[in-house]
């Protein structure tokens, strides 16, 4: 007799147990919610492991079915320091289930331009979302100088005329203009907490 493979294997197992399948569509989306869904924001950090409940790792239907009940009714927050939102654009980039789903961040009371400058580069090319409000926390002039820099970042990619290397020498002028008005840009740290919406 020959070897399966692990796909084969899986395959078998997948038809071997139709019960499941065989329930109408309302009726596993209610099992889905009732097992996926959290009324708190699912936390994601560096140091932890990304979440992957188990149900989205039984069969092909059950990650389809139940990955968009997961990833679109939850909220997954973030944690961003110093605007290093590596981990953020890492998750998105992971599945477009992941890049569409509601998020929000925690902006840390630190700004650099550089990871700033990442982040809107991965925002440019719709690898991830970037800062578009603010629900609660210190709204203040940095928060909000990083909310248009995103607004900015969306307009010159929407209008289609401009490459990566243009809209980074305008946003490096607004970043001189910013540093103009509050010397802290310039140092690459400064204040501005805030829970923020990324879309």
């Amino acid at each position: 007799m020959a070897k399966m493979s692990i796909r084969e294997k899986r395959e078998v197992s997948e038809e071997a147990s139709p019960f499941f399948r065989i329930l109408p569509g309302e009726l596993r989306n209610l099992i889905y919610r009732h097992t996926l869904l959290d009324p708190d924001p699912i936390k994601i950090t560096k140091n932890a492991k990304l979440p992957q409940p188990g149900i989205l790792q039984t069969s092909k239907q059950c990650r389809k079915e139940a990955g968009d009940i997961y990833y679109q009714e939850n909220t997954f927050a973030f944690g961003i320091s110093h605007f290093d939102a590596g981990i953020y654009i890492s998750w998105c980039k992971t599945s477009p289930q992941r890049r569409w789903c509601r998020t929000n961040a925690f902006v840390s009371r630190s700004q650099n331009w550089a990871n700033l400058l990442i982040w809107l580069k991965a925002y440019w090319d719709k690898e991830c979302g970037g800062i578009v409000g603010s629900e609660e926390g210190k709204f203040n002039a940095d928060a909000k100088a990083a909310t248009h820099l995103f607004s900015m970042t969306k307009k010159m990619r929407e209008h289609g005329l401009l490459t990566w290397e243009d809209a980074e020498g305008f946003l490096e002028e607004a970043h001189k203009a910013l540093a103009g008005i509050r010397p802290r840009w310039s140092w690459r740290s400064g204040s501005a907490d805030m829970v923020a919406n990324l879309g």
